[in-house]
């Protein structure tokens, strides 16, 4: 069960950043889309059309007040030489522009618009145009790159490697210092793009793909630097949930090269994610609810199951009491009954051993009614106790209590069951949002997740064909903007039906453990109902047997009377005392008879009542090991946890989509900010 939870939130960690950010630029389909920009690639200058094919990928900005862009210019191993901020202001209405910008050298280059400072704002003339202005920083980027050479598995510097032949890798290594510039963590996804001549082949990416271009190979990697070390830093236990993901750092390029040397690259850096909602993945209300109430029918299941058991040894100590004095009644009944023999035996002889007969007779009925008091006492003593566990919520109300749990139990398990199945639904709920957007979006073009693979599928196909973007485009009636909407829709509904499936799967693969847990409560719920109705019987049938030893005791004291009765008229005739002595012999017999019955029903009794006390007892130690090694730790997966890993993997998004400007921004303005890193090319000075 842990494991399904940790790797449901594991996909959606990994399709937030994929979808939002590499995914969307077509890391498995980007051979198809390309072929527009390259078109051109011939006629213009690398820097142009790798800056225009990364930027492309990562889409176009929102509609902002402030859009800027921050270029970066590196040596070829990544040591910063310049950095020059170019931002383009949207004119609304005709109120003059209030501006915020740390940047020096300051220079309009879209019109002849001036501006002022007023406080450290900067005010710039409204002519109804945008305006576009262009300066420079010293800040250091929240992103540092670090470009490492290897020729033959040795590292070398970029200028001892140009013209060189062998065995290439290029290493490079990204660092997210947005907490030092910025105040605070802001994920950033880096891109990199770059094109090798003929001069490289069997060329490879670790992180990304390479594309075959007539005899030039487009290399574009990605990483996304910091974002897994924030997420184990700040989310309690994530070792447990993203350990096992793999967050991409760097990019590693290798290739067999001849001579040599190396146009420059381009890396594109932004931190606006996407609008993706964890939330809406993962809604755990229901099942918090569901397993505190498992949890607390539980906790009454261990409470019923102890009660139970202490009201079970009260019991067995009473039942001891029974036992004792019944086997006391049957001993002293046989003496009677072998007394009163004899005596009918000798009636006819009046004489001293009638006398001793007597007394024995007398002495045994009064030991009989001693035994007889001690039974009386004995079940007087057990329905006490079992009277005080019911007023004392014991043994009664216990079995309630725990049949009351145990129901309680399995209607959580059911719906906890549920829950966890109507899943994948909620996953196809959200597939099925993006398609009504986009269709909404388009005109009603969209109106299927099938119609937009045919779509999308059918324009890659052609393109990869060899037919211009262009053309395909014009042919099916879209622009280029739709057809990049259509293609981040269809690759983030392919990743959502990747975790649907792979929910299904799990669901599929757990059936049959699910279906023995529910029949598994289903039988614990129908024992502890039965366990109900037993206390009630054994509670009747001690009443009973109750009042038959009061009755008991009271022929006793009766029978001591009349043996006592004989022994003073023993000077009546001998045909009275033969009818008296045969009365006597007779109740005799009949008591004796009956006692040894009686000894025998009270010793099943103690030993059933034995046996029910260490089945309670089982019954708690039982409950107590189901409440600590199963629903506990089963409650603990649903607890606080899981839920505060989705809201901190949310506030890192949140972040990035708040992170809007590099050199300022007033603050009634909305912004957009993407930074480009320019490697400086590798040339051999032959």
């Amino acid at each position: 069960m842990k494991n399904y939870i940790q790797k449901g939130i594991s996909l959606t960690l990994v399709a937030s950043m994929v979808v939002c950010g590499f995914s969307g630029c077509g890391t498995t389909k980007t051979t198809d889309n390309t072929d527009k920009t390259l078109g051109t690639a011939k006629e213009t200058n690398n820097e142009a059309n790798v800056e225009a094919l990364l930027t492309g990928k990562l889409g176009d900005a929102k509609d902002t007040d402030k859009k800027e862009t921050v270029y970066v210019e590196m040596n070829a191993d990544g040591t910063v030489t310049k950095t020059t901020v170019s931002d383009v202001l949207k004119v609304k209405g005709k109120d003059n522009i209030s501006d915020v910008s740390d940047l020096t050298d300051i220079t309009n280059i879209s019109g002849d618009e001036a501006f002022t400072t007023d406080n450290g704002k900067l005010i710039w003339e409204n002519k109804g145009k945008d305006i576009s202005y262009q300066g420079t920083t010293t800040k250091s980027a929240p992103i540092d790159i670090k470009v490492s050479y290897y020729l033959d598995d040795k590292e070398i510097s970029p200028e001892d490697l140009a013209g060189k032949s062998g065995k290439v890798k290029i290493v490079y290594d990204y660092t997210n210092n947005s907490k030092e510039v910025a105040g605070n963590f802001v994920p950033f996804i880096t891109l990199t793009g770059m094109i090798l001549d003929d001069n490289f082949s069997n060329v490879t990416v670790d992180n990304g793909k390479v594309v075959d271009y007539d005899d030039n190979k487009i290399v574009v990697g990605y990483a996304a630097p910091g974002f897994k070390d924030h997420l184990l830093d700040t989310i309690d236990k994530a070792k447990d949930y993203i350990s096992d993901i793999d967050i991409p750092e760097s990019v590693t390029i290798t290739a067999d090269v001849k001579d040599f040397s190396m146009d420059m690259a381009l890396t594109v850096a932004t931190s606006e994610l996407g609008d993706i909602d964890l939330k809406d993945t993962f809604d755990f209300s229901d099942i918090e609810e569901k397993m505190d109430e498992l949890k607390d029918g539980t906790d009454e299941l261990v409470n019923g199951a102890t009660k139970l058991n202490n009201g079970a040894n009260e019991l067995k100590s009473g039942s001891s009491k029974i036992n004792s004095g019944a086997s006391d009644i049957a001993k002293y009944t046989s003496t009677l009954s072998d007394g009163t023999k004899e005596l009918l035996g000798k009636y006819s002889i009046f004489n001293q051993s009638l006398l001793e007969a007597l007394a024995s007779a007398d002495d045994g009925a009064g030991k009989l009614n001693k035994g007889a008091k001690d039974l009386s006492s004995g079940l007087a003593t057990a329905k006490a106790a079992f009277e005080d566990t019911k007023k004392s919520q014991g043994l009664n109300n216990g079995a309630k209590a725990l049949n009351k749990g145990a129901k309680e139990a399995n209607a959580g398990v059911k719906q906890l069951a549920q829950t966890l199945q109507g899943t994948p639904s909620s996953i196809q709920t959200q597939i099925d949002g993006i398609i009504a957007k986009l269709n909404a979006a388009t005109g009603g073009l969209i109106s299927s997740e099938k119609v937009l693979n045919q779509i999308v599928e059918g324009i890659n196909g052609a393109v990869t064909k060899g037919m211009d973007l262009n053309t395909v485009l014009t042919a099916k009636g879209l622009d280029v903007n739709t057809y990049y909407t259509l293609l981040q829709a269809y690759y983030s509904v392919q990743t959502l039906e990747s975790v649907k499936s792979t929910f299904e799967a799990q669901i599929s693969a757990s059936a049959a453990d699910i279906q023995k847990l529910l029949a598994g409560m289903d039988s614990l719920e129908a024992g502890t109902t039965s366990l109900s109705s037993g206390v009630t019987k054994l509670y009747s049938g001690i009443k009973q047997l109750n009042t038959g030893a009061a009755t008991l005791a009271k022929g006793t004291a009766d029978l001591k009377l009349g043996t006592g009765e004989l022994k003073s008229k023993i000077g009546a005739a001998s045909p009275q005392i033969k009818s008296g002595i045969g009365t006597v012999n007779s109740g005799a017999s009949q008591i004796s008879d009956g006692a040894k019955t009686l000894a025998a029903g009270t010793k099943t009794l103690d030993n059933g009542i034995v046996t029910l006390a260490n089945g309670t007892k089982d019954l708690k130690d039982g409950t107590i090991k189901l409440n600590k090694e199963g629903i506990s730790k089963i409650t603990e997966i649903f607890g606080e946890d899981t839920k505060d890993a989705v809201n901190k993997i949310e506030d890192v998004l949140n972040a990035g989509k708040k992170y809007n400007s590099f050199s300022g921004i007033n603050s009634d303005m909305s912004g957009d900010v993407k930074f480009i890193f320019k490697t400086a090319e590798i040339k051999s000075e032959k």
